[in-house]
């Protein structure tokens, strides 16, 4: 199945605006599966995104940037990132690599977690939704 999006950089400021009254630190967890993969997101520039299934943790960088996509694009975009060589772990790149497509293609299942200490992170769907305490 094909989810027809596009990974798309907003500004800072919309970001800001769209969710001014979340400040809170917050941790959502979405188990991926093939009924959820559009479920709509917004990723901040300062929020982690790990998937303990395939050992992934990726953490906000320098280029950091404010993302709204749906899970398929993210994942999408973590596949292309595992290609290039930026993610890297325990599990070799081949055997990630086909359980991303496995994942994206909706044939396994995975859990997906976003940790946002600035509270500007929203899932747009069944995710459990976390305060955290910092």
């Amino acid at each position: 199945m094909i989810y027809p999006s596009l990974l798309q950089e907003y500004d800072p400021r919309f970001i800001e605006l769209a969710l001014s009254e979340l400040s809170s630190p917050v941790r959502y967890i979405l188990n991926v599966g093939k009924t959820n993969l559009s479920t709509k997101l917004i990723k901040s520039k300062k929020a982690s995104i790990e998937i303990p299934e395939l050992e992934i943790r990726i953490l906000p960088g320098i280029g950091s940037k404010d993302v709204i996509c749906d899970v398929y694009r993210l994942l999408s975009w973590i596949e292309d990132s595992i290609r290039m060589g930026r993610i890297v772990g325990s599990v070799g790149r081949p055997e990630l690599l086909e359980k991303m497509a496995l994942l994206k293609n909706g044939d396994i299942g995975a859990t997906l977690i976003i940790i946002d200490p600035s509270g500007k992170s929203w899932v747009f769907g069944e995710a459990e939704k976390e305060p955290i305490n910092t």
